[in-house]
């Protein structure tokens, strides 16, 4: 009885999805809604789960790259290459966090991420990289 039900369910879910959204506007008019107002609604809330869908790409694209840029100067710590070492030091001076950050081999990936912040990664990156102009 229960996969019968499921099956005629599943069969009136199929129709409504496959009718015209004429005549279901038109039976929920006529069931007293109002579809105007609804339309608003549902147009509302769908540029909110875009916007939001929008932030959060965007947000996973942003801790992608911290994470590239984090690992390139640890890796650069590690092997103690001059370039991005330099990069850190003059955004630990931009930031005068020279006293708090004056061991750069202890530094965590917290710390490095505290020191990027707010700078632009694409521009990091490419400096990193060795592709500034």
């Amino acid at each position: 009885m229960g996969k019968l039900k499921h099956n005629i369910d599943k069969g009136i879910t199929e129709f409504y999805l496959n009718l015209d959204v004429n005549i279901i506007k038109e039976s929920l008019k006529n069931d007293g809604v109002d579809v105007l107002k609804e339309d608003d609604k549902i147009s509302k809330f769908s540029k909110r789960i875009k916007f939001m869908n929008k932030a959060i790409i965007i947000k996973e694209k942003t801790d992608s790259l911290l994470e590239i840029i984090v690992s390139k100067f640890q890796e650069a710590i590690e092997k103690n290459i001059d370039k991005p070492i330099a990069s850190l030091k003059r955004l630990i001076e931009d930031k005068e966090l020279s006293v708090q950050f004056r061991n750069l081999d202890k530094l965590t990936e917290e710390e490095i991420k505290e020191i990027i912040k707010g700078k632009n990664l694409v521009d990091l990156m490419d400096e990193l990289d060795g592709k500034t102009d």
